[in-house]
């Protein structure tokens, strides 16, 4: 009996120390700060900007807020996944017979806990000449989602917008 109890306790104590060798010397890692409010307000800036870029039909700085690899979801057409088929999508836009006095509003921006996506959801209304060629406005919504790229800046992975009614 006597030898099955240091058994026991030799067998507890190398249990102990392979447990104790398992263990981690590393504090564990702390949560990323939380950056939500300082990245929400960048987005708005960069979303204010953008608007007065395709307000001025600023093709190639319009062009400019997007990720290499953003899709566009333009109203009654396909994705523009590419970057040539973007720039088509906002030269067709942007040569939209009176288009002018556009106005948006940023409704609300989601930043992701991560840090690294959010979402931009707004409104805007436009004017345009209707096929008589008489002005009209159409109001229309829009979600954005923007991505934080590697040197820190938001760029826009994914664009879709459409009308009201």
């Amino acid at each position: 009996m006597k030898r099955s109890s240091i058994l026991l306790v030799v067998c507890l104590a190398a249990l102990v120390t392979v447990l104790a060798s398992c263990r981690t010397t590393q504090p564990p890692a702390s949560a990323p700060a939380d950056t939500r409010a300082q990245d929400e307000s960048a987005i708005r800036a960069a979303a204010q900007d953008w608007g007065i870029a395709i307000a001025d039909k600023n093709l190639d700085q319009t062009l400019s807020y997007y990720a290499d690899d953003a899709w566009v979801y333009p109203q009654n057409a396909p994705i523009a996944k590419t970057a040539d088929q973007r720039r088509s999508v906002w030269a067709a836009f942007f040569a939209t017979p009176g288009a002018s006095d556009m106005e948006g509003d940023i409704t609300r921006v989601e930043v992701a806990r991560s840090g690294d996506l959010a979402v931009e959801f707004g409104t805007f209304a436009m004017t345009m000449n209707d096929k008589k060629g008489k002005p009209i406005t159409e109001n229309e919504k829009y979600v954005v989602t923007w991505k934080k790229q590697a040197d820190g800046k938001w760029k826009v992975i994914a664009d879709i917008w459409n009308t009201d009614k």
